[in-house]
């Protein structure tokens, strides 16, 4: 194996995935719309609930960094959580439930109507998401799906309120896009909420 070869191509293939992506109009309207939902959220006293599974657990756990920390100047914190973190609870419920409850079983514990979830699944299948947009429904509590494809069962059975489907062939690629997409939504979230006054900058070094 070349691996020169590889990284090349690697490289490239993302170069070109993040092209589809940059060019994609429908995607970043879907983007400013999920943006303002969470604005909004944070407007009227809600907070933002992340979950996924494996890398998409990373993510979610990745933008409550960003919301409750910074995402570049220093800011008065966002409340933003993700639901993949709480080993005891997660254990129990999964014990106890099953898998499949892990994050509906959050949903319909932890989250109010004015709150947001974001469910993230580059494959719009996971099982244990589908249950808990099905929950935000039941619940009247706001949904973002982050996704990629055709965004799987979770966009056939229309289950979020706002749908991002990031290009890309490879989960890889997907979840590549999926970074891009919520560094972007945090910027638009946190210059908003600055601006109109919701938050503050603290320190502009």
């Amino acid at each position: 194996m070349d691996h020169g070869a590889y990284v090349k191509s690697s490289f490239q293939e993302s170069f070109e995935t993040f092209k589809i992506l940059a060019e994609n109009a429908l995607v970043q309207s879907q983007v400013v719309k999920a943006a303002e939902m969470i604005i909004h959220s944070y407007q009227n006293k809600g907070a933002l609930f992340i979950a996924g599974n494996g890398g998409s657990a990373a993510d979610a756990q990745h933008i409550a960094a960003e919301m409750v920390g910074k995402l570049a100047l220093d800011r008065t914190p966002l409340p933003a959580y993700a639901m993949t973190v709480d080993s005891s609870l997660l254990t129990a419920v999964g014990n106890d439930y099953g898998y499949n409850e892990i994050f509906s079983r959050q949903v319909e514990g932890l989250m109010k109507p004015q709150d947001v979830f974001l469910g993230i699944t580059t494959s719009g299948n996971s099982e244990n998401l589908l249950r808990a947009f099905k929950m935000c429904r039941e619940k009247g509590v706001k949904s973002i799906l982050l996704s990629g494809k055709e965004g799987g069962e979770a966009q056939k059975q229309n289950l979020a309120d706002v749908v991002i489907l990031a290009p890309g062939v490879h989960t890889a690629r997907i979840q590549e896009c999926h970074i891009a997409i919520y560094h972007t939504i945090c910027f638009l979230t946190e210059k908003a909420l600055v601006e109109s006054g919701h938050i503050q900058y603290r320190n502009k070094k």
